[in-house]
């Protein structure tokens, strides 16, 4: 199916379950989602204000917080972020890996804080 045949992208249901999936992992901790919010507002990864409030990362901050736990380094951390970028963009809008590696830095001591909790 596709959008020629009148069919919805495949696109949207992908987006429509990373946004369910977001939803649930901030409602089991609204804290620390506000703060991986933060974090990607502050640093603005993909060098360009795409949203006017931290909240606007919430789609993304989503799909970075489910993959966390198969992160082992800070470097793992840089590449699913700069990962869920390209997919929630495309690989010419998200810009290099090198360019989320405040980011990463940042989401890595967050998480490691937010373990030891």
């Amino acid at each position: 199916m596709s959008e020629v045949d009148g069919s919805k992208p495949e696109w949207l249901d992908w987006a429509t379950e990373e946004r369910q999936i977001g939803q649930l992992l901030r409602e089991s901790n609204p804290a620390w989602f506000a703060e991986v919010c933060q974090i990607l507002f502050d640093t603005d990864p993909m060098m360009i204000r795409l949203v006017g409030e931290p909240e606007g990362y919430a789609p993304e901050v989503g799909s970075i917080i489910r993959s966390l736990p198969q992160c082992m380094s800070v470097e793992d951390v840089q590449f699913v972020i700069f990962n869920v970028f390209t997919q929630w963009f495309t690989p010419e809008f998200a810009g290099g890996l090198s360019q989320y590696a405040e980011t990463a830095q940042a989401v890595w001591a967050s998480w490691k804080a937010q373990q030891q909790e």
